[in-house]
């Protein structure tokens, strides 16, 4: 039997993004659920098994920072890893990002191999922590 794709939330209000972020993914064997802001993701999180999150920053209805607020906020979704990305360099948005609970960052322009070691590297952090705590239960 298959193994189960790892399914990677992209949230942007930008569809090119979106498109961009589907040619990175899928060839690598992920699958890609979309999200064009912050409340939507939250809708597809609570509905939909999702293993990750990439999700801009500036984006309406609810930012970036909020979505990931939101979903560290709830017991049930706070182990979701978050990676923001952001077209900002300033440090103060990084804390924010840090201090809503971001695991990780990536800078536009977008660079396809960082996406991919960064989404590769939170994925199996988050397996090892899920058969750490499976042991120990």
């Amino acid at each position: 039997m298959d193994e189960m794709k790892p399914r990677i939330l992209c949230v942007d209000d930008e569809p090119q993004i979106l498109k961009l972020f589907e040619g990175i993914l899928i060839p690598n064997g992920y699958e890609v659920i979309k999200g064009n802001n912050g409340e939507e993701a939250l809708e597809k999180i609570r509905s939909e098994r999702i293993d990750l999150v990439l999700s801009d920053v500036s984006m309406p209805k609810m930012d970036g920072f909020e979505l990931c607020r939101q979903i560290k906020g709830d017991e049930r979704y706070r182990d979701i890893p978050v990676v923001m990305i952001t077209g900002l360099t300033a440090k103060e948005e990084r804390v924010k990002g840090i201090e809503a609970g971001a695991a990780d960052f990536i800078s536009k322009p977008i660079d396809a191999a960082e996406v991919l070691a960064r989404v590769r590297m939170l994925l199996k952090a988050r397996e090892d922590h899920e058969r750490n705590i499976g042991q120990l239960l």
